[in-house]
């Protein structure tokens, strides 16, 4: 029977999203020598986004209504004041196990864009950070139904908890470890690699990790199954060994969007795309293809959880840029 469950591990945040119109470098003043620095920015606008690996790839999973989502983490007080539950919650086949710190905040990300397009970032864990204190034995009552789990970018410590707690419920993983990569000791990171079935990164990021752990690409796909490496513009490439140890390298194009506004969670988009093909047990080739797709759909909107579309616009981009449409998304 088709196990059509999905675990999303991840964070939650709140995005603000405001402009400066000027450049930075005439707002900023530093002194290396003396160690100071001052600024005045004063923003024009200001936008709010809801935000975070796992709310990005659940809400794509919610648009495309296949798989059965248990969305995992912990949030603050405001985060069901400031909409986002309400957010996640139009969508049926998401499910929250969100544990809610009354005592924090919902982590927030405040970036400033200036006119060259230069930004400043400063971001607050705030209840993010009680992800590492969560137990799977006690939220998931039915491990065998899951078909995958997703453990991405957060706290090393709680990347390093799931990933031990997924590899015990024997529940399939892919290994997300995003920006938090240089975070993880040679011997810890080698070890959730080796407790997963698939490892997914931009270039920079699977570049980091085999420098970090000392192995050529030939020798990190011999202690996972496949690699996946996005590479924004030009697209993303597949890694994988078949049973016979066979190493396969394919490339997998962007899909033109209709129109391009902003590339933040295009790669979320991506992840929840392979989700879903895993879930329908499409390769994992055409499961990429599909993560292309729905990666496309998120960049024609502002902010990674503003776009809209369903499985009958998914199957006619798919089929225009690859020429075919994998049987188990035909028939949905």
């Amino acid at each position: 029977m088709r196990k059509t469950k999905v675990l999303v591990l991840g964070s939650l945040a709140i995005d603000y999203i405001m402009g400066f119109k000027e450049n930075f470098i005439n707002a900023v003043s530093i002194d290396h020598e003396k160690e100071e620095y001052q600024s005045n920015i004063t923003a024009d606008s200001r936008q709010q986004y809801f935000g975070g690996t796992a709310g990005n790839i659940a809400y794509n999973l919610g648009l495309l209504n296949i798989a059965d989502v248990f969305l995992l983490g912990s949030v603050g007080k405001d985060f069901e004041s400031l909409g986002y539950k309400d957010h996640i919650k139009q969508f049926d086949n998401i499910e929250l196990g969100i544990d809610i710190h009354k005592e924090l905040f919902t982590a927030a990300c405040y970036i400033v864009n200036d006119i060259k397009a230069n930004q400043m970032i400063v971001f607050h864990g705030g209840a993010l950070d009680k992800c590492k204190d969560i137990d799977l034995n006690e939220k998931i009552k039915d491990p065998e139904n899951f078909s995958y789990a997703i453990n991405s970018t957060q706290s090393a410590d709680a990347m390093e908890s799931f990933a031990d707690q997924l590899y015990n419920l024997k529940i399939p993983t892919i290994f997300d470890p995003g920006q938090v990569t240089p975070l993880f000791p040679k011997e810890l990171l080698l070890d959730i690699i080796e407790k997963s079935e698939i490892l997914i990164g931009n270039m920079y990021e699977i570049n980091q990790i085999k420098h970090k752990i000392g192995v050529t690409e030939d020798e990190l796909i011999k202690i996972i199954n496949a690699v996946i490496i996005t590479k924004g513009p030009e697209g993303s490439e597949l890694i994988y060994k078949d049973v016979k140890e066979k190493i396969f390298r394919i490339n997998i194009p962007i899909a033109t969007p209709d129109k391009l506004e902003d590339t933040t969670g295009a790669g979320d988009g991506y992840r929840a795309g392979i989700l879903t093909g895993l879930t329908l047990d499409m390769t994992l080739l055409d499961s990429c293809r599909l993560g292309a797709i729905i990666g496309s759909f998120v960049v024609e909107t502002r902010g990674a959880q503003t776009q809209k579309f369903d499985i009958d616009k998914v199957r006619k981009r798919f089929f225009g840029l690859f020429g075919y449409i994998p049987p188990e998304l035909e028939r949905i």
